[in-house]
């Protein structure tokens, strides 16, 4: 007959060797975890409603796509904002990558129904200055590029 080893046997680490109660608990925490930060997310992290609309037309002028942006224009403005118009804020846009986010900075001394952005895209960022009727459509759109390649 051989001898069993004796000695002390480490901690239990996650392998078969680990009882199926910790486990368990293991996959509770985890899952516990991932739930807490998907509600936070949803909870704190999201753009607001005029952020949704800067984000929207944003991503319409630097793709180009008038039908896009027209969605947002009210039908003054979008008279304005012509297809050469269009495709002046494109080739300004287009350089500075995908769009990650657009957080509103609107300060207190801004228009009526006028708000402030900072867009953030993959290889710089812009200043989006607009103003909504009140059907939230806008009405005034302008920008400036702070910083890029």
């Amino acid at each position: 007959m051989r001898a069993q080893p004796t000695g002390v046997r480490g901690p239990a680490a996650a392998g078969p060797g680990m009882p199926p109660n910790q486990r368990r608990l293991i996959v509770y925490v985890l899952l516990a975890a991932i739930v807490l930060i998907g509600l936070l997310r949803a909870l704190f992290f999201h753009e607001n409603r005029y952020e949704k609309i800067a984000s929207g037309v944003t991503a319409a002028l630097q793709a180009n796509d008038m039908t896009a942006a027209e969605k947002y224009f009210n039908v003054e403005f979008a008279a304005k904002m012509n297809r050469g118009e269009v495709g002046r804020v494109a080739d300004a846009f287009a350089p500075l990558g995908k769009i990650k986010h657009v957080k509103e900075i609107t300060g207190s001394d801004a228009p009526v129904r006028g708000h402030e952005f900072t867009v953030t895209f993959a290889k710089g960022t812009a200043d989006e200055k607009i103003r909504l009727d009140p059907d939230d459509k806008i009405v005034f759109f302008t920008h400036t590029i702070t910083k890029g390649e």
